[in-house]
């Protein structure tokens, strides 16, 4: 039998249909003491429901949001008893229990917009439009990621100027205090990792990289007073920290519904598989270093070229590329990182092959001229020499390197 949902219980008092509910108002039905909704909805197969006063005006409270329509965007999609009944607590205040429209905001920039920036396609976007925001209603570090990111990527599009300054300015701090609270919880559940929790743990960690590559974007000021260098390598050793916990949790999540982000698409279109030559020429390049110096670090950049290949054999398969660019950055051996600090040639020369990645990503509002910089930032440092080495990165990116 249909159910019908009133807005209150009639008054023993009511003489019209004023107090009835909304289908028997519709119908108009009238509602006495002796004639109520409930007795007349049985003549046409309908049950009335009544909810209490003290719930009706609760309800009603909460319908005067503007915003909370957006509550069905966030509603899980599985009909999972917990899912159900596990509020998203972040996203309400103590008292009252009103909803905090702000954060509802962020989150209906991510369903709308934001999701589909960190995605490769529109084969995968499902994945971060509906299976990570179910992930998030419980788990709070993951809820704190998505709404960082929102903010941040509210703030990149936010044009500046006086009028927008204050504006942008919020949406950074609002940036900065989700990230900061997301990692947080996530030292809370760093070292009880399991099936359960492994795909909100493998998504933080790649939302919390990509917060770290857009922010040096977000403001033109950060962008030009920092060398991309020395700005990637600090990226890089931010990366390492916060996702040592991936070779754990890379099976589990290989195996669940995030297995599309970690394996290869054999109907994306793939890119000319030039790379393995470019790889092989940097894997000749440190037999010939090792030769010539006894002191060259061989071992260190071997590891970082096999890395690298991997990574570069994966983009050229049509692999997923947020975690392309992201895997060779956890792979590679923190002493390649002071290398990069110390200006090491060769060191610069395969970061100069790894911003083809980045490259690769440039239409990605968190990634933009990334790549471009850094390899005009190399080229500064490399003579003629050494420039020589870096020609199939100038072929494949178009970059223009000035030469001598």
């Amino acid at each position: 039998m249909p159910v019908r949902r009133s807005c209150r219980t009639p008054s023993s008092s009511s003489s019209s249909a004023r107090n009835g509910c909304r289908e028997c108002q519709h119908r108009r039905i009238k509602h006495t003491k002796e004639h109520h909704c409930r007795s007349q909805g049985l003549s046409h197969s309908i049950t009335c429901q009544y909810i209490s006063m003290s719930s009706s005006r609760a309800w009603s409270k909460t319908m005067s949001y503007p915003a909370t329509s957006t509550t069905e965007t966030m509603a899980p999609t599985s009909h999972d008893d917990r899912s159900m009944s596990h509020p998203l607590s972040h996203l309400t205040t103590v008292e009252g229990g009103d909803l905090n429209i702000p954060d509802l905001g962020l989150m209906v920039q991510w369903c709308t917009e934001t999701y589909r920036s960190v995605s490769r396609n529109t084969a995968v976007e499902w994945i971060w439009h509906a299976t990570i925001p179910r992930e998030a209603m419980h788990h709070p570090f993951l809820m704190h990621a998505i709404l960082a990111l929102s903010s941040l990527h509210l703030a990149f599009t936010t044009p500046p100027g006086i009028v927008n300054g204050d504006l942008k300015t919020n949406y950074l701090r609002t940036a900065h205090a989700h990230r900061q609270q997301a990692l947080l919880e996530q030292t809370k559940v760093i070292h009880k990792l399991d099936a359960a929790n492994s795909n909100a743990a493998f998504a933080v960690s790649s939302l919390l990289i990509v917060f770290s590559f857009a922010m040096p974007l977000s403001s033109p000021t950060i962008k030009s007073a920092t060398d991309p260098i020395d700005e990637v390598c600090h990226i890089f050793q931010g990366t390492q920290r916060s996702t040592h916990v991936f070779a754990e949790i890379i099976d589990w999540v290989s195996r669940g519904e995030l297995r599309p982000l970690v394996m290869c698409d054999s109907s994306f279109p793939k890119m000319p598989d030039t790379s393995r030559l470019a790889i092989m020429a940097l894997s000749r390049m440190n037999t010939t270093l090792t030769e010539r110096d006894s002191g060259h670090e061989t071992d260190i950049f071997d590891r970082t070229i096999g890395s690298l290949g991997h990574s570069l054999d994966s983009l050229a398969r049509g692999g997923e590329l947020m975690i392309t660019a992201f895997q060779w950055i956890i792979q590679i051996p923190p002493r390649f990182i002071d290398l990069l600090r110390e200006r090491h040639p060769f060191a610069l020369v395969i970061l100069a092959h790894y911003a083809v990645i980045l490259h690769a990503l440039r239409r990605h509002w968190w990634v933009g001229d990334w790549g471009d910089r850094l390899i005009r930032a190399i080229g500064h440092h490399l003579d003629a020499g050494w420039k020589r080495s870096i020609s199939w990165v100038i072929d494949a990116t178009g970059c223009f390197i000035a030469p001598g």
